[in-house]
């Protein structure tokens, strides 16, 4: 039997534990903050399009907040297309040169590109990109032209090769791109294996298991001439044969460097310089040349929710039929717990673009209920909000706008948008959307990934443009080979998961159990060796990208030390450091973390850095 005082003490205990309860949820509520956006920053006050460097221009850029003179044009290290003005080869080469801070030129031919530096030593590029299309390669010389070349210290990137009956026929070119053999004028490949040690990420064997593996992932290019390299040739990446070959040089060439005494000769047997999968290329073959490189990077992983959460019940038939529920419990029961297991089973960051309605046309509205609890549910996970400008109805987009408009400025009226997901809209219709009063404060657009190499950069002056580098519900080969190159390249990724698909399906695959475990999947074994890059939210990102924009640097090495000085923005600015076998010991002025054999993130804290390695 209890006595009286143990009574008392337990419900006095009972009721302190009842009273902390209360006390922190009515804490966490008027605590938690989400009536404001607190990613939001005046993007005026922020570095804008005149701060970016653009290569080949002879625009450098604003001056920059570190107080140093800009880098002299003449002391950049320098990269020369040769082709189509047009090729979207030229697009990604220039877009590199862009972004690694280099000095860009171009020509139409080999003769123009001779013509016009004829003799001048003293501003030799460090490499020389060839489009095979613009090439005369029954021209008498031209092979020792280009050997002259490499004997200065130039070297070469074929960013295709010509026709196989051209390098068939031709031995000299087959000497200087170090073919020994043109095995087959055209072979069928079981699969393409990436080596270790070119792009980040380690080694990948795009190879399917089965037919269903093959239908659902398989794109790479497996129809390719067969050409075997000689022993001073370095293969990056290969074909994979049904038959064992009894050395590497033996299998089909896909991506390899032919050595000389001064320089290097780079080979593409594909497509792969096309599209943004060529800056990563081109940054690995820069690094390849070098004792070690160093160059600027973006470091930001997102991970973003597109057309979600939605805040009005629709499609209730559709939902009733496969969850036995409406829509409104469908997205907070089942869809918020698998959402959250994904962004905390990874390092990225987590931003989800809300769509206030899916259907403009229907007589469903908001409910207000909905939009306070997802807007504190993503306060407490240290996620954004931004906004979509995605509709299921055919809604012209400044009507959609005012509507949105309306509800926010009834619930949130405080909340101010820093971030919007352009999704399939027009270049006018996003324009049109921008000037919207609800999207006035934004100051970075998402937009679904276009195909051209330009992957981040300005939609004007003071707003970014950012875009999805993956669906995470379709990660096929080739976009794994371009994530890696990207990652390669700019330490940036963005995967997307489209909550549209599920509120609106179209078949019986389109369920929330089937997409959530196919993108929890995807990104947990894709992205698992990129860990060491910053998870962000995308306006984190913005604020990245415009400083990776605006800086400008010069780097020296003598001896065991590599000195880094910075022009633009404000610091933090990070920076990938490759090297040969060595490490680094430490850093004065910033800090650093190993990412993978070789390959160390810099982070920097002052406009002038010391490395050491050893």
């Amino acid at each position: 039997m209890i006595s009286r005082w143990n009574y008392l003490a337990i419900t006095t205990v009972m009721l302190v534990v009842l009273f902390l309860f209360q006390f922190t949820n009515v804490a966490l509520e008027n605590w938690n903050g989400y009536e404001e956006n607190s990613y939001y920053q005046d993007r005026e006050e922020l570095p804008g399009a005149g701060s970016a460097y653009k290569a080949g221009t002879g625009i450098t850029g604003g001056t920059g907040g570190i107080g140093k003179e800009k880098t002299a044009d003449s002391l950049r290290r320098r990269v020369v297309y040769i082709g189509a003005e047009d090729s979207p080869e030229k697009g990604v080469v220039h877009t590199w040169a862009s972004y690694s801070t280099r000095n860009f030129t171009d020509y139409g031919t080999l003769k123009e590109y001779e013509e016009a530096e004829q003799g001048d030593k003293e501003r030799l590029p460090e490499i020389l990109v060839i489009s095979p299309d613009n090439v005369d390669w029954g021209q008498w010389g031209l092979c020792r032209e280009l050997e002259g070349y490499v004997d200065d210290g130039i070297s070469l990137v074929f960013c295709g090769l010509p026709d196989v009956d051209v390098v068939k026929d031709n031995v000299e070119l087959q000497r200087l791109l170090g073919i020994e053999k043109v095995k087959a004028e055209e072979t069928r490949l079981e699969g393409v294996c990436l080596h270790e040690g070119f792009l980040l990420g380690g080694e990948a064997v795009y190879q399917a298991a089965d037919e269903e593996e093959a239908e659902k992932r398989q794109d790479l290019e497996l129809t390719l001439p067969w050409y075997t390299v000689g022993k001073d040739a370095k293969i990056y990446m290969r074909g994979i044969t049904s038959e064992l070959q009894k050395t590497e040089e033996d299998y089909p060439a896909i991506i390899w460097r032919n050595r000389f005494d001064r320089a290097y000769v780079f080979a593409v047997n594909g497509s792969y310089m096309e599209d943004a999968t060529g800056l990563g290329l081109l940054t690995a073959m820069s690094s390849e040349i070098r004792d070690y490189d160093l160059y600027p990077v973006v470091n930001a992983q997102n991970m973003v929710i597109l057309n979600y959460p939605e805040f009005a019940s629709e499609n209730t038939e559709k939902m009733e039929e496969m969850y036995g529920q409406p829509m409104s419990g469908m997205m907070r029961d089942i869809a918020w717990p698998a959402v959250v297991a994904a962004y905390r089973q990874n390092t990225l960051g987590l931003s989800c673009m809300l769509a206030p309605e899916y259907d403009y046309e229907d007589d469903t509205y908001p409910s207000k209920k909905e939009l306070q609890y997802y807007m504190k549910q993503m306060k407490e996970q240290g996620g954004e909000a931004g906004l979509s400008g995605t509709a299921v109805s055919d809604t012209e987009i400044r009507r959609k706008m005012t509507e949105d408009q309306q509800m926010m400025h009834k619930e949130l009226p405080d909340f101010l948008f820093s971030s919007f997901y352009a999704g399939g809209l027009t270049k006018e219709e996003t324009e049109a959307a921008l000037n919207e009063e609800l999207l006035k404060s934004v100051r970075t657009v998402v937009s679904d990934y276009s195909g051209d190499s330009e992957i981040i950069g300005y939609q004007s002056e003071h707003i970014t443009r950012q875009e999805l580098l993956s669906d995470g519900l379709e990660h096929t080969y080739r976009a794994d080979l371009r994530m890696r190159s990207v990652q390669t390249a700019l330490g940036y990724s963005s995967v997307g998961l489209d909550m549209l698909r599920v509120a609106y399906p179209e078949d019986e695959n389109d369920t929330l159990d089937k997409a959530a475990s196919e993108f929890n999947g995807n990104v947990g074994y894709y992205w698992k060796n990129y860990q060491g890059f910053s998870g962000t939210t995308v306006s984190e990102c913005d604020e990245r990208i415009r400083r990776f924009l605006a800086l400008d640097y010069m780097e020296s090495r003598e001896g065991g030390s590599i000195h880094l000085e910075l022009t633009g923005p404000e610091t933090p600015v990070w920076f990938v450091l490759r090297t040969d076998g060595e490490r680094v010991t430490y850093i004065d002025g910033g800090s650093f973390a190993k990412l993978e054999d070789g390959v160390w993130l810099i982070e920097t804290e002052a406009p002038d850095i010391l490395i050491e390695l050893e």
